[in-house]
C-alpha cells in the first residue's frame, strides 16, 4: 500500500529544532579563547562610518569576548574612545577652518580700497 502525506509523522517538522547561532568564521582568533567564530559587535552611533572603517568590533561566539578584529590584542574600549576623540577633533578643526575662512573672506570683501 503506498504511503500518503497524511501518514508521515511530524518528525520532519523544522519548527521544533532549536535554532543554531549564526557562525561567522574569521581569520583572526579571539585573544581570550582562540576561537575563530565571531559575530558583529555593537558599534556606537557617534563613531559613524569612519570609525567602522578603522575599527571592526566583533563578539566571540564561544566566550562572548568583545574585541577589534583588526587589532585583537588592543583594548576595544580604549580604541573606541581614542577614535571618538580623533574623529571629533578633526570635525572641530574643520568647523574652525570654515569659520576662519569665512571671516577672512568677509574682511577682504568689506575692505574699501
Amino acid at each position: 500500500m503506498p504511503r500518503h502525506d497524511d501518514d508521515y509523522d511530524d518528525d520532519d517538522d523544522d519548527r521544533d529544532r532549536p535554532r543554531r547561532r549564526r557562525r561567522n568564521n574569521t581569520g583572526v582568533p579571539c585573544p581570550k579563547c582562540g576561537c575563530r567564530s565571531a559575530r558583529p559587535g555593537p558599534w556606537p552611533w557617534y563613531l559613524g562610518t569612519v570609525g567602522a572603517i578603522v575599527c571592526r568590533a566583533v563578539i566571540c561566539n564561544e566566550c562572548e569576548h568583545e574585541y577589534d578584529q583588526k587589532k585583537p590584542d588592543a583594548n576595544l574600549a580604549t580604541r573606541k574612545r581614542n577614535l571618538a576623540i580623533g574623529i571629533n577633533a578633526v570635525g572641530f578643526l574643520g568647523i574652525i577652518a570654515v569659520i576662519g575662512l569665512l571671516v577672512v573672506w568677509l574682511m577682504y570683501t568689506m575692505n574699501p580700497r
